[in-house]
């Protein structure tokens, strides 16, 4: 087992600790499960991924331990398009937020220091005191926008400006990060 896994289990256990609860075998297979996965998955494909591992355990123990691991903060939900039954592991990585595709459900990571130093300010401005956040900007991919903008030209007419101003935004001044 590596450190992350071994730091994350340690958190999540005094976490339950403090409410009285216990790391269980079901739980901290949980807690690896999520910790293997890569970005943002889906409830059921952690559930097949506790399956495949031959962890035997209800979908009800898991539906009841990624609310407490969320509150751990171990993962959190990926608000993404609306979308709420979906995670990612965010224990021992940098914060980042997310360019979603409208199309095609593409989801790109970015840190941006810009989005960081406003959301202080526009905090302080109104007196919050800033806990968390959730950034999500939605458009059009680049690859989308090109399907898209090649299908509108065999069809005789040009691309929707909206669609052209989404994959506009999402390719201008990308700030970086990983799929």
């Amino acid at each position: 087992m590596d450190e992350r896994t071994q730091a994350a289990l340690a958190r999540f256990e005094r976490f339950l600790h403090r409410k009285d609860l216990r790391l269980t075998d079901a739980r901290a297979a949980i807690v690896e499960a999520a910790l293997a996965r890569q970005g943002h998955y889906p409830i059921e494909e952690l559930i097949a991924d506790l399956k495949k591992r031959g962890i035997r355990g209800s979908k009800a123990t898991v539906y009841r331990t990624l609310p407490l691991l969320a509150e751990a903060g171990i993962l959190e939900p990926a608000i993404l398009a609306g979308e709420t039954r979906s995670y990612e592991t965010t224990f021992g990585r940098n914060h980042h937020d997310h360019l979603l595709c409208s199309r095609c459900a593409r989801v790109i990571e970015f840190e941006f220091e810009a989005f960081e130093i406003l959301q202080r300010d526009v905090a302080t401005k109104y007196g919050f005191r800033l806990e968390a956040h959730h950034h999500e900007l939605i458009g059009v991919c680049p690859e989308c926008a090109a399907r898209e903008g090649a299908k509108a030209g065999r069809n005789g007419s040009g691309p929707h400006p909206t669609s052209l101003a989404a994959g506009a935004a999402s390719d201008e001044g990308e700030p970086g990060g990983s799929a």
